[in-house]
């Protein structure tokens, strides 16, 4: 996708100069129990940063990385050379699938990595400037289940993504057999992820991430929880939530409808 603009201009966004970090209400308690089971596979090569960083970092937690919010259009944009639809589909998070309603819109910061320090190993840079928009609340109802976008190719042949981050209120998966947000394939960095926050995770699905790893949160097992399309992985925990999508490590425009909503009308 050609960063190349057609709606949304960077130019009439207002950015507020601060850190957003989630404020988690919990006027409606998660669920504290779960009849759901996950399946774990073995990832390819070697694990994030040769294990040698925990899993309290930006590229894992998009509430480490942190975002502010920006006044952007609420609605669906184009941009020049996109429309790939190789991407995941943000609409199919629910059931049935669907347009979601754009509540607030976000961008995210840079990161000073510093991998000598302890975790989170560096410190929030300035706001990105790739994209008008790179994280997005869309409209919920509380308590309906939510999967992981869906995508056409599998990992395996039954499973579409990876978890590289389960906590209980936050999920990023990547769509690749790989413990990595990025890969480099001939000459070409490739690899999605997705964030999504502000949600219940499903307490299964966080002791099975849990279990792969050491007691400070390195890998373990050298394999990681797996979900297929629609296999729910949580459910709402009030009326919005919060996505953001990467291609190739960059967040990409996640209002963009040929690349995340194609199949919506």
């Amino acid at each position: 996708m050609a960063p190349s603009l057609q709606a949304g201009a960077p130019g009439s966004s207002t950015v507020k100069p601060v850190a957003y970090l989630p404020l988690v209400v919990n006027s409606n308690p998660c669920p504290t129990s779960s009849k759901a089971t996950f399946d774990t596979i073995a990832f390819s090569g070697s694990p994030y940063k040769e294990n040698l960083l925990t899993d309290q970092n930006a590229d894992f937690r998009l509430s480490i990385l942190g975002y502010a919010s920006v006044n952007q259009p609420l609605r669906f944009v184009s941009y020049n050379g996109d429309g790939g639809a190789q991407g995941p589909l943000l609409g199919d998070m629910f059931m049935p699938h669907r347009s979601a309603t754009f509540v607030h819109a976000y961008q995210v910061y840079t990161w000073n990595w510093d991998k000598s320090q302890p975790p989170p190993y560096g410190s929030r840079g300035p706001l990105a400037s790739n994209w008008p928009v790179t994280v997005l609340d869309l409209a919920t109802t509380r308590g309906e289940p939510i999967s992981v976008p869906a995508r056409g190719p599998t990992i395996d042949g039954y499973h579409v993504a990876m978890v590289l981050y389960a906590g209980p209120n936050e999920l990023t998966v990547v769509y690749m057999n790989v413990d990595q947000v990025v890969i480099l394939s001939g000459n070409t960095y490739v690899g999605y992820v997705v964030n999504m926050l502000n949600f219940c995770v499903d307490p299964n699905l966080v002791a099975t991430y849990r279990e792969q790893l050491t007691p400070d949160g390195k890998r373990l097992t050298m394999a990681l929880p797996a979900v297929k399309n629609d296999q729910p992985v949580g459910v709402a925990m009030g009326v919005t939530m919060t996505v953001a999508v990467r291609d190739a490590g960059m967040y990409m425009d996640p209002r963009d409808k040929a690349d995340w909503w194609y199949d919506m009308p």
